[in-house]
């Protein structure tokens, strides 16, 4: 990664979000849910493609991958994905939770909680 900083860019639509079942909880669960199966969907394909061609090519036994351990800074790079994961899967959540802590008053009772 390099030393430039990372720019996030707003990601909240204006207007209502639109609703395909009366209770918005059941929106949002089925939104993470094919966040997750997205995420799933691709991870799984790269993988596939990736055990191919070292299988392809003589190159990693499968004990070797099955035995990985990694070191400090691919844990550290695999915590980074999981948070990014997490954040994209979770985003109508977090989204629901901003506009809520928002929405109360400064000064008001349990604002501190």
């Amino acid at each position: 990664m390099s030393t430039e900083e990372k720019v996030t860019l707003p990601r909240v639509a204006k207007g209502p979000r639109p609703m395909m079942f009366e209770d918005e909880a059941t929106d949002i669960l089925l939104s993470m849910n094919v966040s997750l199966l997205s995420e799933l969907i691709v991870t799984r394909q790269r993988l596939d493609a990736v055990e191919r061609l070292l299988d392809q090519k003589g190159i990693l036994p499968k004990s070797d991958v099955d035995n990985f351990s990694p070191d400090e800074d691919a844990a550290n790079q695999r915590e980074s994905l999981r948070e990014e994961i997490s954040d994209r899967v979770f985003y109508l959540l977090l989204q629901q939770t901003e506009r809520a802590e928002r929405a109360v008053p400064e000064g008001a009772p349990g604002e501190d909680i």
